[in-house]
């Protein structure tokens, strides 16, 4: 049931309560008054089908009061008893409702203006939508081409993650300061002494041996092999041995490359 059928169902209550006062009922159940309010709001009903019947029948879409008396004489009510009933004395007087105030619609967000319509388009017609609908707009910005915008965000970019990753270092590590009252203003990477400093710049790195496969690290026995010169008696040239050096990237992993000596042919 909603709002409407409610209230006119509320009214319908209120005028049974005052038509039983009226005869002298100083109380009633709950149960009878709605089934009161039932049986005036059939009343009702029916009264108003069968007017529109009768106005149908007539050949008219507007309602006469010849047809509602109709009505109420085929629903066997004393026509003539009613003006007698509507200028008694003791009637109830029924205050008005206040009118309420209709609820506020909400405002639909709305992207441009609207279009009218075209000479070619009827006005019964809808209007048209929202411009975002049914127009392509764009809704990114256009990436910087710029060199020195570009530049300036690159560097941008580098001095944060700089940054982040110095914080996260002093705040996970060791650290050093620079005042001594205050040791959490300017904290510093403390720097971890090694004993034998020129080690790290000889010995090969993590990443350089991950990208070597074993078969590609020469033996001591290789390196024997490849730095001893063997003579051909036959020819009497000097032959040494070479292995693939491209896929080394350590410097002090590849072999000794001997010079070649040539020799001078007397005339």
């Amino acid at each position: 049931m909603d709002s409407h059928a409610r209230s006119r169902r509320k009214a319908l209550k209120v005028a049974v309560g005052a038509l039983c006062k009226e005869v002298g009922f100083g109380m009633a159940e709950e149960s009878a008054l709605e089934t009161l309010t039932e049986m005036l709001q059939s009343l009702i009903t029916e009264t108003g089908k069968s007017t529109k019947a009768y106005t149908e029948l007539s050949g008219r879409t507007e309602v006469l009061v010849t047809d509602v008396i109709t009505a109420l004489i085929d629903q066997g009510i004393n026509v003539e008893s009613i003006p007698a009933h509507a200028v008694r004395q003791n009637k109830s007087v029924f205050i008005p409702p206040g009118q309420s105030l209709p609820q506020p619609t909400q405002k639909v967000l709305s992207a441009g203006e609207k279009q009218n319509h075209p000479t070619h388009i009827p006005d019964h017609l809808p209007p048209f939508p929202d411009p975002h609908t049914y127009i392509r707009t764009e809704s990114h910005k256009q990436p910087v081409s710029e060199y020195q915008l570009i530049r300036e965000k690159v560097a941008s970019y580098k001095r944060d993650t700089e940054r982040a990753l110095t914080r996260y270092v002093a705040k996970t590590g060791f650290t050093q300061s620079l005042f001594k009252d205050d040791t959490s203003s300017f904290p510093l990477i403390a720097v971890q002494p090694h004993p034998h400093p020129y080690l790290m710049a000889l010995l090969p790195k993590d990443h350089d041996l991950d990208t070597l496969e074993p078969s590609d690290i020469p033996s001591v026995k290789q390196n024997e092999g490849i730095t001893s010169r063997t003579e051909d008696t036959e020819s009497g040239q000097n032959k040494t041995e070479s292995i693939d050096t491209d896929a080394i990237d350590n410097p002090y992993l590849l072999p000794i490359k001997m010079p070649r000596y040539k020799k001078l042919r007397l005339s």
